[in-house]
């Protein structure tokens, strides 16, 4: 980047935002700027606690995606909009390929649970949620992958499931690709 633009640091601004807000927290000023002038968004914010409370892991890791589609919806100028998942999203798979699978359940119907019920209630039917799932992380991005396939409609945009080694014995997917792209 140096040797490119030696001063592209000049063209850095922070933005301060939350996944827990609405519309991530972006102040209308801030919005305004991005989608003026945004033309490629790397989307990879999460939590990634394995015992995060569901509807905590809901709103870090679907809705604030939701958010971050509609925002990339609406930049004047994008180019490109790049999706980080896990591989790990479809770990009751063997193989995982480069592709959209079915979620563990419809993007809009677990936001409006999430929202409707208490947080006691949802703590109790989480392990029925989860079902094959071994944590609200992966089920939760899963989710989110169902987020991008329906709300990325029309806007170049890629998904990227990174992955670690694992040893033979586990039973953690073997990755046949780390992307995949609408």
């Amino acid at each position: 980047m140096k040797q490119a633009c030696p001063k592209y640091d000049h063209k850095i601004r922070a933005v301060a935002g939350d996944c827990m807000q609405p519309g991530l927290g972006i102040s209308s000023s801030d919005r305004e700027v991005l989608t003026e002038n945004v033309n490629i968004v790397f989307h990879l914010a999460a939590t990634v606690r394995f015992d995060e409370k569901m509807k905590t892991a809901m709103q870090i890791n679907v809705k604030a995606c939701r958010d971050v589609l509609d925002l990339c919806h609406d930049m004047k100028q994008l180019k490109s909009v790049i999706y980080v998942s896990t591989a790990y999203t479809q770990c009751p798979q063997n193989v995982v390929d480069e592709r959209f699978y079915d979620p563990p359940m419809e993007s809009e119907k677990m936001i409006h649970l999430a929202d409707c019920v208490t947080d006691g209630m949802i703590e109790k039917i989480t392990p029925i949620l989860l079902d094959k799932w071994p944590n609200t992380y992966t089920f939760t991005k899963a989710i989110a992958e169902d987020v991008v396939r329906k709300n990325s409609r029309g806007m170049p945009v890629g998904m990227f499931r990174p992955g670690i080694g694992s040893h033979p014995d586990t039973h953690a997917p073997t990755i046949s690709t780390s992307s995949a792209a609408t």
